[in-house]
C-alpha cells in the first residue's frame, strides 16, 4: 500500500536537502509534523522520533541516505511499518523536482495504511507546496 506526490520547484536541490537534514526544523514546512528528532546528523542507522500533528509519536529510523539527492526513514510500530521516501532530481530548467511516497505493510496495514492513504493524498501535495515556499530563493 503506497501513496505519492511530487512537484516541480524553482529551488536548489541543496536548499532542499539541507531542510530535510534540519531535522527539528521539519515543523516549518511540514504541516503534518509538530516535531521530530534525530539522535545525530541525517544518516543511514540515525535514530530518532516523529509527532505527527495528528496521532501518536512514532520511532523514527534513517535507513537510505544520499547526500543532496535522497533520503528514506522507516517508523514502526507493532503490526504496522511505514516508510517515507524523499527524493530530489535536478531539472535541466533549472530547479529541483521533489518527490514524496510513502509506503504500508504490516498486519494493521489494511486498516490503517488506508487510512492513511487517504490523508496523504490530500495533505502531500499542501506539504510540498509548503516546502517549496520555505525553500524558495529570498530576493535581496
Amino acid at each position: 500500500m503506497e501513496v505519492q506526490a511530487e512537484i516541480d520547484l524553482k529551488c536548489d536541490g541543496a536548499r532542499v536537502f539541507a531542510a530535510y537534514a534540519d531535522v527539528p526544523g521539519w515543523p516549518r514546512w511540514d504541516p503534518d509534523t509538530r516535531a521530530a528528532q534525530l539522535d545525530g546528523p541525517l544518516r543511514v542507522g540515525s535514530k530518532g522520533w516523529l509527532q505527527p500533528t495528528k496521532g501518536r509519536r512514532v520511532p523514527m529510523a534513517v535507513i537510505e541516505v544520499t547526500p543532496g539527492r535522497s533520503f528514506t526513514v522507516r517508523c514502526a510500530i507493532p503490526g504496522l511499518c511505514m516508510v517515507f521516501e524523499h527524493r530530489l532530481t535536478a531539472l535541466d530548467s533549472g530547479g529541483v523536482r521533489v518527490l514524496h511516497r510513502a509506503q504500508f505493510s504490516g498486519w494493521l496495514s489494511p486498516l490503517f495504511g488506508r487510512l492513511l492513504v487517504r490523508q496523504l493524498r490530500q495533505s502531500l501535495p499542501i506539504t510540498l507546496q509548503s516546502l517549496g515556499r520555505y525553500c524558495a530563493p529570498t530576493s535581496s
